[in-house]
């Protein structure tokens, strides 16, 4: 079974893009930016979109890996708050919400702070949506942190704190999507985030870490999807492009490589989808 995947984010807002469309485009994998969690209730940010288990029954019907639900999003947009809710009453609201509309799995994007009581919280939730169905595929975003350059990479929700400690300790996530971008501190051997070496130089660090998930590295599709970034350094040439997606194949016969993924497709839609049709190109996956 082909275990990797080409993930991309799916804005509710912006240009409009369908499941169909991006899977189409060379997505097999994506995730709906964001599911909204208040409380024990479970909705989507703008609104539920028209037709939309309709588009999800055909991706999958037409080849779609997974369909995921994503909660969190940047501090200021944060869209997960449990608040009081008990860890089983939003799983099962999260589940229910899941089989309805056909989503095959979860993703916390989760960029807040993270207390000791909001890590076991969220290993709880992960727990309780395991519990009431099984199938479902769980995910996380970490971003990247380092102390000294050349140390070991971390992995964190905000700054240098992490709200998933917990449950990669008690091996809750089936994939880590992992923002490669954004922090402009983290190196390795002279790789930073605006170099493409860092796709393959940060893979290599978190394969050593006994990490129980398998590894996707993230990148930005454009220059405007994200701060720090290698597109944002050496610009948008094809060229660019061309050096992201072999780094990408460079790796992808490793043991823990889980794919590849990118905020967002619509941005890469609004660019010509360079970002998947140039990674398509290079690899076999």
């Amino acid at each position: 079974m082909n275990d990797k995947l080409t993930v991309g984010y799916l804005q509710t807002w912006g240009n409009k893009v369908s499941f169909v469309e991006a899977l189409n485009a060379g997505y097999d994998t994506m995730a709906l930016a964001f599911g909204t969690l208040d409380e024990a209730v479970v909705g989507i940010t703008d609104g539920i979109p028209p037709n939309l288990k309709e588009d999800i029954a055909e991706a999958k019907s037409n080849g779609a890996k997974h369909i995921l639900l994503s909660f969190g999003g940047a501090k200021d947009y944060n869209t997960y708050k449990p608040g009081d809710a008990s860890a089983e009453d939003a799983g099962q609201a999260i589940v229910n919400f899941a089989n309805d509309y056909g989503f095959t799995g979860i993703d916390f994007d989760l960029e807040i702070d993270g207390t000791q009581s909001d890590n076991i919280y969220l290993d709880d939730l992960c727990f309780e949506i395991k519990k009431f169905n099984e199938k479902l595929l769980i995910t996380a975003a970490p971003q990247i942190s380092q102390g000294p350059h050349d140390t070991d990479l971390t992995l964190v929700s905000d700054g240098n704190t992490s709200i998933y400690e917990v449950a990669l300790e008690n091996k809750r996530f089936d994939y880590l999507f992992i923002q490669a971008y954004n922090n402009p501190w983290p190196k390795l051997s002279n790789c930073s985030q605006v170099d493409t070496c860092f796709i393959s130089a940060a893979y290599n660090n978190f394969s050593k870490q006994n990490l129980a998930s398998m590894i996707v590295i993230g990148e930005p599709a454009t220059a405007s999807a994200a701060g720090t970034s290698i597109f944002k350094t050496q610009g948008e040439g094809q060229e660019v492009y061309d050096a992201v997606a072999q780094e990408y194949a460079s790796i992808q016969d490793e043991e823990q490589f889980g794919g590849a993924m990118t905020w967002s497709i619509n941005l890469d839609a609004e660019n010509d989808y360079k970002f998947i049709k140039t990674l398509k190109s290079k690899v076999y996956f």
